[in-house]
């Protein structure tokens, strides 16, 4: 498998970052024609993708079938495999995936980041450079074919054209940059032409914006790519937040009128109690602690990619060295007799002694569970150490100088 390293920057080149974000990002589609067939190669190629569909072990979702503009059902294309007592479920029938394919199916591998680590690689530095969320598919269709009916995607979209080529049909949005709350509707398409038709050849890129509808079309030969998708992070999501806020407005927490849905009278009086508390909120909720707050949770929702599995490793015991992650990659904060910690897109409600605790890991940062101060016993001490290495909170620490 390969593993050099690709980034955002040469995920655009020849185009600098700069220019990208000025006049294409959410703007305008763009296609970078580099004819160089082998610009992916460090990615992924036809190669593996062969291997990875009839040798690896990836079930469905991992694995799917598409025609038509939706996705067959499972059953179609996998099978249960028997083991003793236990059931195998989702299995590919590699037999059935071929007969689909050649006649017209895409073969599509979802999230891919996840198992293929030059992906997934990339998905992560894409996710440090822009702090919105990654991942990756690939699409494989065979000549003289069909893709997806026109739709468009509610989030960002680079496509990256590993092998063959495939025709994009482009055209104008819609719904201009739609929230994920937004999703497609046949409705949106209305028989208009396309802005632009694009041929994708190894080596290319293709940015589109969400909401800029697409069709695709195979010639005589088949096309693999894989799709990055952004999901991004907008100014509603902010209010959103910026509003819930509003809860511990004592007087945004005030009924409104009685009567104030059947009574029209009223509903000039609840219009300007809303500009009131409107103001109010704005007057008395902190911008700079909610950005912040809204910011640690961003990075706190990124889930890191996991340490190798090591078969030589001990059971943690109170001696045991631990060692705390990087500050960035969670958010603790303080409620009334609790604590609250995020990780990995969950939080952990911890109760007070838990919480003390937690506090004196973040202060020494490495440190055995019989270090731990005694807000909780020994054995609590050590049974908490042991549930945050379990989450892949806490790692042991390898180092041989302690």
């Amino acid at each position: 498998m390969p593993t050099e390293t690709f980034d955002f920057a040469r995920l655009l080149g020849p185009l600098e970052a700069d220019q990208f974000f000025a006049e294409f990002w959410e703007r305008k589609y763009l296609h970078l024609k580099r004819s160089q067939p082998h610009y992916y190669q460090s990615l992924i190629c036809a190669a593996d993708l062969e291997k990875i569909i009839s040798e690896s072990d990836a079930r469905y979702p991992a694995i799917r079938l598409a025609k038509g503009g939706g996705y067959f059902a499972p059953e179609t294309y996998t099978r249960d495999v028997k083991h003793g007592d236990e059931s195998f479920t989702g299995i590919p029938d590699v037999k059935r995936i071929s007969d689909e394919y050649r006649r017209g199916a895409t073969v599509a591998l979802p999230a891919i980041q996840r198992t293929w680590k030059p992906l997934g690689l990339l998905c992560d530095a894409l996710q440090r450079e822009l702090d919105h969320a990654v991942h990756a598919n690939i699409y494989i269709t065979p000549g003289n074919a069909s893709g997806f009916t026109p739709h468009y995607d509610t989030h960002e979209v680079f496509v990256l054209q590993v092998a063959g080529s495939k025709r994009w049909s482009i055209y104008e949005p819609s719904v201009p940059l739609p929230h994920r709350g937004q999703p497609f509707t046949p409705q949106a398409y209305s028989g208009q032409p396309p802005i632009a038709d694009v041929d994708l050849e190894p080596g290319d890129l293709l940015y589109l914006p969400r909401g800029f509808l697409h069709s695709t079309t195979t010639a005589y030969g088949f096309s693999a790519h894989v799709t990055i998708g952004v999901t991004v992070y907008t100014w509603a999501d902010v209010i959103r937040q910026y509003l819930q806020a509003g809860n511990d407005v004592l007087d945004l927490r005030r009924s409104l009128p009685p009567g104030f849905a059947s009574k029209p009278e009223l509903k000039t009086q609840v219009v300007d109690g809303l500009a009131a508390g409107l103001e109010r909120l704005r007057t008395e909720v902190d911008s700079h602690a909610l950005i912040d707050v809204f910011t640690e949770r961003v990075l706190a929702s990124r889930v890191p990619r996991p340490e190798p599995f090591r078969v030589d490793v001990k059971v943690v015991e109170a001696t045991t060295m631990l060692s705390m992650p990087a500050a960035t990659t969670y958010r603790y904060s303080d409620a009334a007799e609790s604590g609250l910690l995020e990780f990995n897109g969950v939080r952990y409600q911890l109760p007070a002694p838990v919480a003390s605790t937690f506090r004196a890991m973040v202060a020494l940062q490495r440190f055995r569970p019989a270090e731990l101060p005694a807000h909780l016993s020994p054995e609590g001490n050590l049974g908490f150490s042991r549930q945050l290495v379990d989450v892949g909170f806490l790692s042991l620490d390898l180092s041989r100088d302690y």
